[in-house]
């Protein structure tokens, strides 16, 4: 190689890093843009109950009504944000990127995009059915799979990340557990929709222990 081919060579790779940079910069404001207008569409079945039909209703009676659309709105809320969470730690330990890693994330979004649509059927039945339970859940489980399919293709390449890994037990434990608690809960739902949902009540108590055990030792 002459002496110019190297020196364009060297000239590149910094340029070539710069662009990788801000292509991981836009990866991720997509992402978090599609997740914001995820969150926000949840809204919406509930704005339709507070048309012109319920202005003679107090808020108390609109409230105790539609109890159950509430608690799905926040349900499904607080496990959007959640897998954004997850997604968020994941992707500031990572200082580059692969076609693999993007067809995952592309996958994992367009599942948190479509959460809305098992949400918003479950806010218009008049009884809670079995099908509708399991499609929520089932949406939940997908999700939480591909974020776990993430976290290991990136704790597999060493190349990806700022540094090296705390260990893989530690990495993968709390996506893992996400995935084992909807997979319990859609078999759950497939038996007892009523029962399937209440499955999510222990999701809370489960992470929060998930992250303690997840935390690297103290030096």
């Amino acid at each position: 190689m002459s002496e110019d081919s190297a020196a364009a060579s060297a000239r590149q790779r910094p340029d070539v890093h710069q662009r990788r940079q801000r292509t991981l910069q836009r990866i991720t404001a997509f992402t978090d843009g599609g997740v914001a207008i995820a969150l926000t569409l949840l809204v919406l079945p509930l704005v339709d109950f507070a048309d012109q039909s319920t202005a003679r209703q107090s808020v108390a009676q609109l409230f105790s009504q539609h109890l159950g659309d509430i608690l799905s709105f926040v349900v499904s809320f607080l496990v959007i944000a959640l897998f954004w969470r997850t997604h968020r730690h994941l992707y500031e330990q990572i200082v580059d990127y692969d076609e693999f890693l993007l067809v995952l994330n592309t996958a994992w979004l367009m599942a948190v995009v479509f959460l809305p649509f098992p949400t918003a059927r479950l806010f218009v039945e008049t009884r809670l059915r079995t099908d509708s339970a399991v499609l929520y859940l089932s949406n939940m489980l997908v999700i939480s799979l591909l974020a776990l399919a993430q976290v290991w293709w990136v704790d597999r390449r060493s190349a990806l990340r700022a540094s090296p890994s705390p260990g893989r037990a530690r990495t993968l434990a709390p996506p893992v557990t996400l995935s084992v608690i909807f997979a319990v809960a859609t078999l759950t739902a497939l038996a007892s929709a009523t029962a399937g949902l209440l499955v999510l009540i222990f999701l809370p108590l489960v992470q929060i222990l998930t992250a303690r055990l997840s935390r690297p030792p103290a030096k």
